[in-house]
């Protein structure tokens, strides 16, 4: 009876670890359980990744070139930059609307991945050029890496490129005698930024007062930016009054021996002509519409005469035509020596034109029945003529008036700002 119950217990035992017992098949088939999950894993990432990956085309590029050089003028005209000959580098960054531009790199989407600079400079006109670098994807024909480092950028932005002003003292052409002692009235100097450079200029030639002929001095002053002015004056050294003999005979009788005898009496004159002075710049510069007054003129002879009164003034300025005119001051003195020199002057044009223009923002979104007021930049902001005209490529979607926009049902346009001188500027509103 004992014996019985003993192996009953053995067999419940051996049943219950038999029941709880990990197989090699179930270990084999949990690790390939794992290596599935891991690779769905992978896939689903890879898959994902993917699609979140930015695709471009050329168009994107395109656009931000346009963008680029449709922005240049305006962030010329915030910074107050006046352009010349020089290049001028304006790095993509700075047109960004994060930092402070119009490019909003969201609409224009090569911009989260492109670097790039436009190049600015004035000729006969303002010139805007863009270069794009966006990985190796495109590049724009001319582009070089090392001109959009942020302190390329930043010194072009910043330097001075004014010269400074100099400006002779005296005449700019002065007439002496051989022998006579020349004393140079010299020039000043001044720039926007550095101050009183007079005592900077250089000066080169000389005048040898001991020979007739004439002689050049060039003055010549650089700022700390090296920007650089020169003038020159002219130095005429002539010979003194020289004479000429004139012949002339007088008869005079004596009654001895009745022999008339013949002398020649020998007269003589100044051959030297006369010397013109002209007050003021040879050269002057007004506005159409300002009145022109002539700074006045005196006039000696070869002996030291005053002979002004003689002087006839020809030629006109009118004032209400922009050109270029000229003024004659001539002299005849006593003994037939004539004189004669020219003053310039320069009437130009009052008003400013208009060089560029754009519009902000340059890509916007509407619902329909909503409206939007554009806001139109000039170039330079100065300009004397800002009279424009607007228009919608699409009125049925968008219409504008004076600047703004109304939205009328769903779609694109492209609304259009333009210049009396035909400069034009374009932005897109889409009206969801």
């Amino acid at each position: 009876m004992n014996d019985l119950n003993y192996s009953t217990d053995v067999e419940y035992e051996t049943k219950d670890k038999k029941k709880f017992q990990i197989t090699r098949g179930m270990v084999i088939l949990a690790v390939l359980a794992l290596i599935i999950l891991i690779t769905v894993i992978v896939i689903i990432v890879v898959k994902v990744n993917e699609k979140k990956k930015e695709t471009y085309t050329l168009d994107d590029f395109n656009k931000l070139e346009e963008r680029m050089v449709e922005e240049a003028p305006t962030y010329i005209s915030q910074k107050q930059i006046v352009l010349t000959g020089e290049e001028l580098v304006i790095n993509l960054k700075d047109l960004l609307l994060e930092n402070g531009g119009f490019i909003d790199s969201s609409k224009v989407k090569a911009a989260k991945v492109c670097e790039g600079y436009v190049i600015a400079v004035k000729q006969d006109t303002e010139k805007y050029s863009s270069y794009i670098k966006c990985g190796n994807m495109y590049t724009t024909s001319g582009y070089v890496s090392n001109l959009i480092s942020n302190e390329t950028t930043t010194t072009k932005e910043n330097k001075d490129t004014t010269k400074p002003d100099l400006v002779l003292k005296g005449e700019k052409e002065i007439v002496i005698n051989v022998g006579d002692k020349f004393e140079d009235p010299g020039v000043t100097a001044t720039d926007n930024v550095d101050g009183d450079l007079s005592s900077s200029v250089k000066k080169t030639g000389s005048v040898d007062t001991s020979k007739a002929g004439t002689y050049t001095i060039t003055y010549s002053v650089s700022d700390k930016a090296g920007n650089k002015s020169e003038v020159k004056r002219t130095v005429k050294v002539v010979q003194k009054a020289t004479t000429t003999k004139t012949e002339s005979t007088k008869k005079t009788t004596t009654k001895k021996n009745n022999v008339t005898t013949t002398k020649k009496v020998t007269t003589k004159r100044p051959t030297t002509p006369p010397v013109i002075t002209l007050y003021g710049s040879r050269t002057i510069t007004i506005n159409t519409g300002d009145r022109y007054n002539d700074p006045g003129y005196s006039a000696v002879d070869s002996l030291g005469g005053n002979i002004t009164s003689r002087v006839k003034v020809s030629g006109n300025v009118n004032t209400s035509v922009a050109g270029t005119y000229y003024i004659t001051y001539s002299v005849t003195d006593n003994y037939g020596n004539k004189s004669s020199v020219s003053r310039t002057v320069v009437v130009k044009s009052s008003s400013i034109p208009l060089t560029g223009i754009s519009i902000s923002p340059n890509d916007f979104v509407l619902s329909v029945g909503q409206s939007k007021t554009l806001t139109v930049f000039y170039t330079p902001s100065n300009a004397t003529d800002k009279t424009v005209s607007w228009s919608s490529d699409n009125p049925s979607v968008a219409t504008v008036s004076g600047g703004v926009v109304y939205a009328k049902s769903r779609g694109s346009a492209i609304i259009t700002v333009r210049g009396s001188n035909g400069k034009s500027a374009t932005t897109r509103v889409t009206v969801k």
